[in-house]
């Protein structure tokens, strides 16, 4: 048990400090509109895909359904910017507790974010969708950690060029392009609902030479 418990928490540290398997859910299943978002992995998108949105200028963009999803993790104060100090200092945290509590993780490391993204100092949260195992109830939190519910519904979700701490920009070409779309220049008009959230996960180029950072930003259909 020790032995299984030390080759899972090596396991789950290398996969959340590299962003290397940033993806929601369970693997292997498609992502359609109208269906559950479950892997959210980039790569598996297919053009034919009945959510398919569009794309624009490096943007590619989904409508999907999610279901409700927990996230364990710490609330901070900070700019976009110190997003990836933010998960290097916290990653090591949350997999420990996870652990500890015997969570089932659902899914890898997931930025939140309490109002849509600009400059300055915001509300963020860290963490790591996670269910308690088998039929028992989520234990008692502590030492600062919280539990961040994300309801289900429609979504609409950007794949993008980005590391971590670099996506504002692109959270901006993202409002940008559902105004566009919406076809409205009335600016209260929202593009997108709480929450914002965004992970992050590796792409290759088309000659399989260089490693691409990407970021998948997600809101809430308006």
């Amino acid at each position: 048990m020790i032995f299984a418990k030390k080759c899972f928490l090596g396991f789950s540290l290398c996969v959340l400090v590299l962003f290397n398997s940033c993806q929601q859910g369970a693997d292997g299943q498609q992502e359609k509109s109208g269906m559950t978002d479950s892997t959210q992995n980039a790569d598996a998108i297919k053009p034919a895909d009945a959510g398919l949105l569009g794309s624009d200028s490096g943007i590619v963009v989904i409508e999907m359904h999610r279901n409700e999803a927990q996230l364990l993790g710490f609330w901070q104060q900070m700019p976009i910017s110190a997003v990836k100090n933010a998960i290097k200092t916290n990653a090591q945290l949350i997999v420990n507790r996870i652990v500890k509590d015997k969570y089932k993780m659902e899914g890898g490391l997931t930025v939140l974010y309490k109002e849509f993204p600009t400059p300055g100092s915001m509300d963020v949260f860290v963490g790591i969708p996670v269910k308690p195992s088998g039929k028992g109830k989520m234990p008692a939190l502590s030492e600062g950690f919280v539990l961040e519910t994300l309801d289900s519904g429609t979504y609409i979700k950007a794949t993008v060029n980005a590391e971590p701490g670099e996506t504002l920009p692109k959270w901006n070409a993202f409002a940008a392009w559902m105004q566009k779309r919406m076809n409205t220049q009335n600016q209260s008009v929202a593009a997108g609902q709480y929450p914002y959230f965004e992970y992050f996960q590796d792409s290759r180029n088309a000659e399989m030479t260089t490693t691409v950072a990407q970021a998948v930003l997600i809101m809430k259909k308006p």
